[in-house]
């Protein structure tokens, strides 16, 4: 075991995701940051999400044993140390491993045949107490974590942050509202999310923080690039939250990029409201499409276990996927975490419509509900 634990540690940077998942299975399921002589940190991590899902499309029930896809199943390496008391460099690698993704799973097809795993992340950085954070690898986007880590309240963890639970969803298909009632192509995925991008390679900047206040920057590959702002503070009772960011996308053949803007405000008495609002910008021919949502919640301790947050969700696009379409979805949700266990339970039912302009057949109304648990490591 520590000769496994030496090779891990003097080789980290170059470790293949096989010899990754090895480590985690040899390694004591105690031990979250392991050491072998030498000045740098390496932890292990990971979590295993699972959700069950339920639906209604109109015509028929049925039901789905799926991964979760907000904090999906992983786990991955984070290493890090110190040249001295103001500079700090690190790596980080991290793979993902879902059996029955969500973005696959749909009335038609009840499991996936993918196997394997993923490469989520893959990045070096050197941090600096006074100038700031350079990250040069595959890790997240500007727009990553602008709408789903923006929620204060504890009930974001049942809603993907503010997506109506939209990724734990995604491929369920709406059916078309005639006499035939057959399953269209269109899926919740085409007309509902936000414009969060997920990871990218790159060169990535982030500022010191300021008064709250964090500048980022991104030069992707292709000549696409992104920008934000993140802003966090405590202002008397109320802890507020705001992320603004815009991403050039040269590389489309359909947008020149997005920008978005989101608050979060929580009251010391638990209660919070958070919105998120974002347009495309369409190239010469195209339709901007516009995309929004927004929470009331509530977090508060109702029991020894931990925080409890219940609330409600609205999201909703237009002319997304198809021009003169209005997509609308309201969900209900809670999320217990259990916090000596590393674990939260949550749970939504989620009413999802798609209006679509008068030359086009009509969608019926599609409803979900779904239960799941995460469990951290």
């Amino acid at each position: 075991m520590k000769n496994v634990t030496k090779i891990a540690l003097k080789s980290c940077t170059s470790l293949s995701l096989a010899g990754a998942a090895m480590f985690v299975l040899s390694a004591p399921a105690e031990a979250g940051s392991v050491k072998n002589g030498n000045v740098t940190d390496l932890t292990v991590y990971g979590q295993v999400n699972r959700t069950f899902m339920v639906y209604d499309d109109g015509e028929e029930m049925g039901y789905r044993n799926m991964d979760g896809d907000a904090g999906s199943t992983r786990f991955g390496l984070k290493a890090s140390g110190k040249i001295n008391e103001s500079v700090s460099v690190g790596a980080r690698l991290e793979a993902e491993l879902q059996s029955n993704d969500p973005a696959t799973i749909s009335q038609s097809t009840e499991s996936d045949s993918a196997s394997g795993f993923t490469e989520r992340l893959a990045f070096i950085y050197i941090n600096h107490k006074q100038f700031g954070k350079l990250t040069m690898g595959q890790a997240s986007a500007v727009s990553d974590g602008m709408s789903d880590g923006l929620d204060l309240g504890y009930v974001a963890g049942a809603f993907d942050g503010v997506e109506t639970g939209r990724r734990s969803v995604n491929a369920v298909l709406f059916r078309e509202d005639n006499a035939g009632a057959a399953l269209s192509s269109r899926k919740i995925g085409n007309f509902f999310g936000t414009y969060d991008r997920g990871r990218q390679d790159q060169i990535n900047y982030v500022s010191p923080n300021i008064n709250g206040f964090k500048l980022e920057a991104g030069l992707y590959d292709a000549g696409d690039w992104g920008a934000g702002v993140h802003y966090d503070n405590k202002i008397g009772a109320f802890k507020v939250r705001g992320r603004a960011f815009y991403e050039s996308l040269t590389n489309s053949s359909t947008s020149e990029g997005a920008w978005q803007v989101g608050g979060s405000v929580k009251h010391d008495s638990g209660i919070s409201l958070t919105g998120v609002y974002g347009q495309s910008l369409a190239v010469e021919g195209a339709e901007d499409d516009a995309r929004w949502a927004a929470t009331v919640g509530y977090t508060a301790n109702l029991n020894a276990l931990g925080p409890t947050g219940i609330g409600v969700n609205v999201s909703g696009s237009q002319d997304r996927t198809v021009v003169g379409s209005e997509a609308i979805a309201v969900g209900l949700g809670f999320n217990q975490q259990i916090k000596g266990a590393g674990t939260n339970i949550y749970g939504n039912v989620a009413f999802w419509d798609v209006d679509l302009p008068s030359s086009q057949t009509q969608l019926d109304q599609v409803v979900t509900m779904l239960v799941g648990m995460q469990v951290k490591f």
